[in-house]
Order: structure tokens, then sequence, then C-alpha cells
């Protein structure tokens, strides 16, 4: 036997070897096959004594047998390793040589080799990715230099690898600044972040100059730690990141347009809204949510809580827009009164439009709203400024005409009066006909006085500038106008002291007992009360269609009577209008008060509904 050592324990020592062991003697005959071998060649032990040529199959003329050979030529130790298609495995095979023949070393490396193509394959597709990826990657050591950078990295840092390898985080040729623009320490770099901490850094926003650009870049980045050495310090950082400098400009001027079109929306106080029929959501303008009174943060739009807001009269005209919205019609402007959360009310126009997919289905509706409450007020004024100028205008034109039919009718009362005067006295006192010619006398009388009251309204004089103390105007007007009052009409005073005004005493005397004499008549024979009060205060510019009032005195006179409807409030201070019974008034009382008061720079407003009484107020400047 060649090989001399068989007792137990060396053929045990043997059978625990991991490689598969074969013995073969100088003419290639196997005299011993531990464990493993067997196994391998799956022969059971019928390997010894048989040839090895034949006993595995292939290995002649392969890379295998030529090791043996020459192992068995030379007396040299051989190694050589690959795939031996006869037991479809990669195998790695040692001929040792004897003094006589050979120990043949062999061991299958089929799941090394895999894993070794595999990594092969993993690495090949990491260079791939990290070659064409979009995104910069850098690769730092422990100590935050760069070891690795991809292509994208060299565009958009524009430094090549040759010039990078080997940077800190920190170097001075970055430029780094924060996204405040301020310089950016090294300390706050995210490499060194990650790498102090153990902690991912994610989109940290940073500026690095570009020399190629010769720019700066502002780039997104994410550092992430790797663990591979002793202790609890990373071993390496690798950072991803992205140019966002276009991104950032867009951003920028996405930022500044909403601030431009917010401005705009503020100034021209017209917010905008828009309702999403997929989502059911509701986005409102900044303006819109100031236009409502309400704030973004306690405040989520919908229709529950718009109709919360909007008077309760508008409400179902106002929400049922959308749905005509749905059906494809496109909703006509609308105005609708509202009542903010701090109590004010504000009149709002709606007007919008369909907001359609590609394919033309609607899918939602857009709309502005714009606060016109002071256009609406301002609108008001106007009409009633207009009103009140028109109204000035008839009076000036029917004085006019007034003035003419009074002049040319006092020519011709002189004559009449005169003459039925003079007959009156040559008749004796107990003739007949006296009685007739008085009554004649009489009648001119009561004309004469008549032309003068028109005479009064077509051509009032000009007050006396004097000052009155308008307590004591009125009070002295309230003991003459009490005596004609009846006693069935209780009379209120509610008379303090103000201001004094210019003017004429008797004149104003004149227009409060009209007034007086008025409400007494409009509450007729029954019980009844008037209540005169006094007050000053700023004028509004309606309340003063004759000139430029700030401070003023208003005197009020409120009866408890029948109250006018509009069409007669519009009517009562044109000359010879009454309400009155034919032959009981003239219809120039107002008309006179009227014109009194405008000649002391003042004006008359009247408030008053059927069934609800009148309140007239004379509104005078203070004197100055």
């Amino acid at each position: 036997m060649i090989w001399a050592v068989h007792s137990l324990d060396a053929l045990t020592l043997l059978d625990a070897v991991a490689d598969s062991i074969c013995i073969v003697d100088g003419i290639w005959q196997i005299s011993y096959a531990n464990t493993h071998a067997i196994a391998e060649m799956a022969r059971g032990t019928g390997l010894v004594g048989m040839d090895l040529w034949e006993a595995v199959p292939g290995i002649e003329g392969s890379n295998f047998g030529e090791v043996c050979r020459r192992c068995m030529a030379d007396r040299l130790p051989r190694d050589v390793e690959g795939y031996f298609a006869p037991l479809g495995n990669w195998l790695s095979i040692r001929a040792i040589p004897l003094s006589e023949g050979l120990a043949v070393l062999f061991r299958t490396i089929t799941p090394q080799k895999q894993s070794e193509s595999a990594l092969r394959t993993s690495e090949q597709r990491f260079r791939a990715m990290f070659d064409t990826l979009g995104r910069g990657i850098l690769f730092y050591d422990g100590d935050g230099r760069i070891t690795d950078a991809n292509p994208a990295a060299e565009r958009i840092l524009g430094f090549g690898f040759a010039e990078m390898e080997g940077l800190s985080s920190g170097d001075a040729r970055w430029r780094a600044v924060d996204e405040a623009d301020n310089f950016l320490p090294a300390n706050m770099h995210p490499t060194n972040l990650a790498l102090h901490t153990g902690q991912r850094v994610q989109n940290f926003i940073m500026g690095i100059f570009n020399p190629i650009l010769s720019e700066r870049r502002w780039i997104s980045v994410d550092a992430n730690p790797l663990f591979g050495g002793e202790g609890p310090r990373p071993s390496q950082v690798y950072t991803v990141f992205e140019d966002i400098t276009e991104k950032r400009q867009a951003e920028y001027e996405l930022r500044q347009s909403k601030l431009h079109l917010a401005l705009a929306q503020r100034v021209a106080s017209i917010g905008s809204a828009a309702i999403d029929f997929r989502t059911g959501k509701w986005d409102w303008s900044d303006e819109t949510y100031r236009i409502y009174g309400v704030k973004r943060e306690s405040f989520t739009p919908s229709a529950p809580a718009l109709a919360s807001l909007v008077h309760p009269d508008d409400r179902n005209e106002l929400l049922s827009k959308p749905a005509l919205a749905r059906r494809g019609v496109t909703p006509p402007p609308i105005e609708y009164r509202i009542k903010r959360p701090d109590g004010a009310e504000r009149i709002l126009r709606r007007e919008a439009t369909l907001a359609r997919d590609d394919k033309g289905k609607v899918v939602g509706i857009v709309g502005t709203v714009q606060d016109v409450t002071d256009q609406r007020a301002a609108q008001r004024e106007k009409y009633l400024l207009e009103t009140q100028l028109h109204h000035a205008q008839r009076l000036d034109a029917l004085g006019t005409l007034a003035s003419g039919i009074a002049h040319d009718l006092n020519n011709t009362l002189v004559p009449v009066l005169a003459l039925s005067e003079a007959v009156a006295k040559s008749l004796p006192k107990d003739d007949t006909r006296r009685p007739l010619v008085e009554l004649i006398h009489q009648a001119g009388e009561r004309a004469r006085d008549l032309v003068a009251q028109v005479l009064a309204f077509a051509r009032p004089e000009k007050p006396e500038s004097r000052t009155i103390d308008v307590e004591t105007l009125l009070h002295e007007t309230m003991g003459l106008v009490r005596a004609s009052i009846p006693t069935s009409i209780e009379i209120v005073e509610r008379i303090n002291s103000v201001s004094s005004i210019f003017g004429d005493a008797g004149k104003l005397h004149q227009v409060l007992v009209n007034l007086f004499a008025n409400a007494a008549s409009a509450i007729g024979v029954g019980p009844g009360k008037i209540e005169i009060s006094v007050a000053e205060t700023y004028a509004e510019p309606l309340d003063n269609p004759n000139g430029n009032m700030d401070f003023c005195v208003i005197i009020s006179i409120t009866d408890s009577g029948c109250g006018m409807d509009e069409t007669t409030q519009a009517r009562i201070f044109e000359p010879f209008f009454t309400t009155k019974r034919v032959g009981a008034g003239t219809g120039l009382g107002l008309s006179i008060a009227h014109g009194i008061v405008a000649a002391h720079g003042g004006h008359i407003r009247v408030a008053s509904h059927p069934g609800r009484g009148s309140r007239f107020d004379v509104i005078l400047p203070v004197a100055k």
C-alpha cells in the first residue's frame, strides 16, 4: 500500500476534512477516498481500486486531468479551479505529490462563484446607476473628504472628480451659503452633520458656486451616514443632491405673483373663490377671507359655513347657484348681504364662471367676490343728491313762475282794494250795499296776503345774520305753540344747551310754528304726542346739498300722526301742494319753511311711514 497510515484515527481525521480527498498510486489507481469524495461523486465505496480516469468521467482531457498529470510528472503541487460539467459544479482542485502517487483534494465552490457573480452584477448595476443618475452623488470618508463622485455631481458642482477628490465639504472653493443666503460654516454642512450626529439629514437647501457656469446654483441635499467600522461613529457618508435653481426661481416668481395678486385683490377689494365638484373642496383667496371678516386658521369654507354669514333673505338664492353650475348653466351675477362675525353688515357682488376639464365636462365653479357696500352707498347718496337738486330746481322754476303771477296779481288787486275801501266809506252805515262792498274788500285783503306768501316763497329775503341761542329760541317758540295746540296732544320737550347759530330768529320761529301746526294737523282731533328735541353733530354731505356744512345743530319735531307715503314725501316742499281739504290750506307753508332754512345754509330732512307718524329734522350750521 502506498498510503501507510491506515489507522482508525487517520481515516477519521481525513473524513473530517472539509475537502474531498482521493489518493491514487503511480498507475492512477484510487487507493483511498474519504467520505466527502464518495458523496461528491455519488459512487458509494466503489472508488477504491478503480482507475481515476474511469472513476471520474470527463476528467480526461480537462484542466483538472492536466493538473493531475503534470503533478505526477514533475512532482510539484498544482492548483486549478473552474466549472466541471460532468458534476455540474464549480470545483477548486489541488494536486499534491506523494512518495508513490498523488493526493487530489477538491472542493465545490459553486455557491462562492454564484455570490461573486451576483456581487459583480450588483456592482455593475450600481455603477451604471451611479454614472447615469440625474442627481449628484458624492461619497465621503470618515474624515469628511470626497472619495467618489458621479458625472451628475461633476456637472452640478462644476468640478471634475480629479479636482474634487480629497476635498472637504467645508472647502472655500464651494462658496457655500445657507437657504437665507448667509455664509454656511463647515460644521453646519449636511455631510458633517451626518458624520457627527450619525443621523440622516434631509432636504437641506444650500447654495454653491459653479465655476463653469460662473454663477451660484441652489441644491437640495440628503446626507446619509454609513456604519461599517468599529464604534458608533459613521465610517462613511454619501450625499444625494439635485439642482433646484430653476425650481427655486419658479417658486420665487410664483410667490411674487401670489403677493401681487393678493395686493391687487386687496386694493380692488375683490377676492376669488372656487369650488371643485370632484372633491367638494372650497378654495378662497386671502382677500375673500378678509371680505367675509373671517380668518383662514379658524374658518373652513363650505355651504353651511357660508350660510351662517349670509342674510337670511339672500341665503337661498346664493346657495342655489352651485347646483345651477352643475347642470352646465353659468350662474348670473348676484348681490347679497352678509353679517360679519364682528357685526358689520356688508353688500357683496359675486360673478362666476364654469370650470371644465379637457373633455368639456363641468368640474367646478370659479368666481370673484367684491365688497360693493361703499359703492352702493355712494350710488344711493348720488341718487338722493340728484333728487334734491332736481327738487330745488323745480322749486326755483315754480318760484320764478309764482313771482311773475304774484306781481301781476298784486297790481290787479291794488284798484280792487283801494276802490272797495273808498266805496264802502262813501256809503251810509245803514246802506244795504255797504256789507257787500266790505266783503269785496275783505276778499281782496285775503288775496293780498296770499300774494305776500307767494312772494315770500318766490323771493325769500336773506336772513339777518345774528347769533341765536338755540335753547332760548326753542323755549320762546314753545311758549307760543302750546296755546295753539289742542290739549289732547301731549308735547314733550327735550331741549338742552347746544352751540349757537347765525340767522334770523323771527324766520326760524316761523319755520318751527309751521312744523308744529302740520304735526298737530297730522294727529287730528284724537290724542297724540309731539316731541321736540335738539342735538349737535357732524353733518353728512347728504344732509347738506346747499354748502359745505361741518358741525351742525339738528332740531327734530316728531309726531304720532298719520304719516306719509313716499309719493307724498317727494312733493311736500312743492308750492301749493297740500294734503288738506280744499280751502283748509294754501300749500305754501312747507315751501316757505324750506326756503327759509335753505337761506340759512341748512336743510330740512323728513322721515315718515303711513300710520307711524313723521319726523322733521331742521339741520343748521353752528356759528363759527
